[in-house]
């Protein structure tokens, strides 16, 4: 196993590898470059943010996703939103048809995180702590969209409590670097508050680990901006996730409904919003800067926005977004 401290390093290095040393396969009429069995471990979970040069990653899509898939939905109409090319991935062009989020919250009835919550709380040291998201009632069927990331394990040992994630395909570039590890570590820092132990490591393993042929050039690219590592230990103020968890289904449907109304081009001083978590404030903040910066609002605006952020590695993050001449083509 391969430990990084954050997941830019984890993203950078894998990728490298990838090109490195991948193999050359043909899936599905596409040329892939893929490692297989990889084992990695990202330590610091709450570095999450991918800014790396010429990665052009979209921070407000990897929040958007997250939240919607913390959420439990899988709806087009808001993920459509942040991500474009969400509707090629769509059977229906309506939804996800294997969007994490019903499966996790509301797996025929049952809400996996609730699940993992009480037997933790009732054993620490329980090893059925699981979250199932491959089906196979539902996923042996051809489909634009099969789970890629099919199973969770959370983990209470030395007092940090670990998340353990098994996934059978991984694209490095639009999967992992976009949203897999800010998923999952999110979800992680977000559990632990609700166990109220500190978060420990993700470990991430991916039986294919590949880069499509459409990204050979960008990859290489961001391998060769980013040769040397760089320490990115926090430079200044960072908002956790602090809310109990038999608050946190309010805190979350307070933030969807902010986002609904930024997203209609609303501001955030005119909905009274009741959030109080510091992260989720940081999140709909981020989420207020993007759709000002989508509607033309101009850059002394978006300058005052971006400090009232509250989280130094969210800041950087949107900084370098709006430092493209073409951030509006997200």
């Amino acid at each position: 196993m391969t430990v990084y401290r954050d997941v830019q390093t984890a993203f950078i290095e894998e990728l490298r590898c990838v090109l490195e040393s991948g193999e050359n396969v043909e899936v599905r009429g596409n040329s892939t470059r893929e490692l297989r069995a990889r084992l990695i471990e990202i330590s610091d979970i709450r570095s999450r943010q991918v800014i790396a040069t010429n990665r052009h990653n979209n921070i407000f899509a990897s929040i958007a996703e997250s939240m919607w898939v913390i959420c439990g939905r899988n709806d087009m109409e808001y993920l459509g939103a942040y991500l474009k090319r969400a509707s090629e991935f769509s059977d229906d062009g309506t939804t996800w048809r294997a969007g994490y989020g019903p499966r996790i919250r509301n797996w025929n009835g049952i809400d996996q995180l609730s699940e993992v919550v009480r037997i933790l709380r009732a054993d620490p040291l329980s090893r059925r702590a699981v979250i199932s998201i491959y089906d196979p009632d539902r996923d042996f069927v051809e489909s634009l969209d099969v789970p890629c990331n099919n199973w969770l394990h959370f983990l209470l040992r030395d007092g940090k409590l670990h998340l353990h994630v098994a996934a059978r395909s991984t694209d490095i570039w639009w999967g992992f670097s976009g949203i897999n590890a800010f998923e999952w570590t999110l979800l992680l820092e977000m559990m632990s508050r609700w166990l109220d132990y500190e978060p420990g490591r993700l470990v991430f393993f991916s039986s294919s680990m590949h880069l499509y042929e459409r990204h050979f050039d960008r990859a290489e690219s961001v391998v060769n901006a980013n040769h040397e590592t760089v320490d990115r230990r926090p430079g200044g103020v960072r908002a956790f996730f602090d809310t109990e968890w038999k608050e946190s289904a309010g805190e979350l449907q307070e933030w969807m409904r902010l986002e609904n109304r930024l997203r209609s081009g609303e501001r955030l001083v005119d909905l009274e919003p009741s959030l109080t978590d510091p992260l989720l404030l940081a999140f709909i903040r981020m989420i207020e800067l993007f759709w000002s910066a989508q509607n033309g609002v101009e850059r002394s605006v978006l300058n005052q926005l971006v400090q009232g952020v509250g989280d130094h590695d969210l800041e950087a993050a949107a900084v370098e977004f709006l430092g493209r001449s073409r951030h509006g083509a997200h």
